[in-house]
């Protein structure tokens, strides 16, 4: 999420990785909210842009923006990760899955790291 590419987690977790593995890594990128369905606040999205431009977007309105995966795709290609498999839809855009900015109700998503060797 936003606080997460903020604070170049993933970046971190590579790092990490790589302490253990120096191996060729991949990474496949789920289904997220994109840039043009997640509006914020002007002064959140320069905030987060000063740490990673790559999440400076705007809506389809117009509106300020952050583009989380397009960050976390800078993020990877920054440490050299190949990112595998297709553009991951857009939970706003797409009914198959949750999303609170859609529906206004809570629920749950997870993630998954594994080495595969």
């Amino acid at each position: 999420g936003r606080p997460g590419v903020a604070a170049d987690v993933v970046g971190a977790t590579v790092d990490r990785i790589r302490e253990h593995d120096a191996g060729p890594l991949q990474a496949f990128l789920g289904p997220a909210v994109c840039g043009r369905c997640y509006e914020v606040p002007a002064d959140m999205r320069a905030e987060v842009s000063a740490l990673e431009p790559a999440a400076h977007s705007a809506t389809w309105t117009g509106t300020p923006a952050l583009d989380l995966p397009a960050a976390v795709r800078a993020q990877l290609q920054r440490r050299d990760i190949t990112i595998v498999g297709p553009d991951a839809p857009c939970t706003f855009e797409d009914e198959r899955f949750f999303s609170h900015r859609r529906e206004g109700l809570t629920g749950r998503f997870a993630a998954v790291a594994m080495l595969v060797e």
